[in-house]
């Protein structure tokens, strides 16, 4: 169990106070140690039953214009939908021109990427704070219900669920006919993509909201007590393991034979895959809970003090680092030489991803709680107030 002590107890009450949308119990529970002081920030400080006025400022956009139009100018706002709950944790898959993402109202959404336009909504039975992963006409998707559903690409229709015994905030990733996916409940499972049936679990520790990530026939795995996996794909035996000082909520990356991943332990650790021995690790100054991307060379990550950084992918030396607002919890994503990442004080960024000079930023009037995804020139992301943003990249 986590706690909050000294100076960063002091912090987390600061922050919430200045919040001023915190319950009573929230500024209780910080105190006693029930939360990690930074999680309670995030998940309390901002509650959806509070909308902040939506308002989107910038670069070349002043006024905020919502039209669609292909003259639009980077980070204006094409559409907009209002899912009615919160868009947290769960980022956008697009495929085929339409956009997957789950909210905090029990939904998992389709959407037309073009006009924003609703496609179908899938009601599941909890929360949705995983991102959906999509293949052969069916989307998958994990839920605080404890379940891990398939749901129609084009209807909507559940077409199976498997239980486990745990809330499934692991994204689940799709190869060779099954779906991979980790559970509150300490088991990395593999079920078979038609049926939902079993096809092999793992206990990997005591809890894995860590994603997996699967490269050749082995899948890498983070979980909530520091411990990196490695195992083979389809028969789930272990082939390494790495502790780690503090827990891995990232979810590892991997390019060129090497594994990034960010650790609770302060520390972006770079791991040989095939040995499963650390490369280097580099020291951060505050918990690594951002999934890091890779490209150009470089790994990019955030941190808990609010800065995102790019570091060399061989040697881990610091490129660059900027602040870019309380603390940065989600990827960034690369496109086009373009960084983008939203913070949790509602701010989206884009970043040159070689200088990390600023192209544009936009405040969005809520906190951005999941990685974006770019697809054909537009960038889609949720928000705390329940939106859904389709935003010129």
């Amino acid at each position: 169990m986590a706690s909050c002590s000294g100076l960063g107890c002091v912090a987390a009450l600061i922050t919430i106070l200045v919040g001023q949308l915190t319950p009573w119990w929230a500024l209780v529970l910080v105190p006693l140690g029930i939360f990690n002081a930074i999680e309670v920030i995030g998940y309390f400080a901002y509650l959806p039953v509070v909308i902040k006025p939506y308002v989107l400022v910038s670069a070349g956009s002043a006024d905020g214009d919502s039209e669609q139009g292909e003259g639009q100018q980077s980070g204006t706002v094409r559409w907009q939908l209002d899912t009615g709950g919160a868009v947290k944790e769960s980022s956008p898959v697009v495929v085929d021109g339409t956009v997957y993402v789950g909210s905090w109202n029990h939904l998992l959404w389709a959407v037309d990427a073009l006009s924003g336009e609703e496609r179908w909504q899938c009601r599941v039975g909890g929360v949705v704070a995983a991102s959906p992963a999509f293949a052969n006409g069916t989307v998958y998707i994990g839920s605080w219900d404890k379940c891990l559903w398939a749901v129609d690409a084009v209807s909507g229709r559940e077409r199976w669920r498997v239980r486990t015994n745990g809330l499934v905030r692991s994204t689940p990733v799709v190869t060779d006919g099954m779906v991979l996916f980790g559970s509150n409940d300490g088991f990395l499972r593999a079920v078979d993509a038609v049926s939902g049936k079993s096809r092999w679990q793992v206990r990997v520790g005591t809890g894995v909201r860590s994603s997996p990530t699967v490269v050749g026939d082995s899948v890498y795995v983070g979980s909530d007590d520091g411990v990196l996996w490695a195992l083979h794909t389809a028969s789930g035996q272990v082939r390494w393991q790495l502790k780690t000082l503090s827990g891995l909520w990232s979810s590892p990356a991997v390019a060129d034979g090497i594994l990034y991943i960010g650790s609770a332990d302060r520390h972006l650790w770079a791991v040989d895959v095939a040995s499963g021995r650390a490369r280097w690790k580099l020291p951060a100054g505050t918990w690594v809970k951002s999934t890091p991307a890779v490209a150009h060379g470089l790994v990019y990550f955030g941190t808990g003090d609010g800065y995102l950084w790019a570091v060399d992918a061989v040697s881990g030396e610091r490129r660059w680092s900027r602040k870019v607002g309380v603390w940065v919890r989600w990827a960034p994503v690369v496109a086009d030489g373009t960084l983008y990442v939203g913070t949790n004080d509602g701010r989206m960024w884009a970043l040159d991803s070689v200088s990390g000079e600023e192209r544009w930023q936009a405040d969005t009037g809520s906190p951005v709680f999941s990685t974006p995804a770019v697809a054909d020139g537009v960038l889609y992301f949720g928000l705390q107030n329940g939106r859904l943003l389709g935003v010129r990249a």
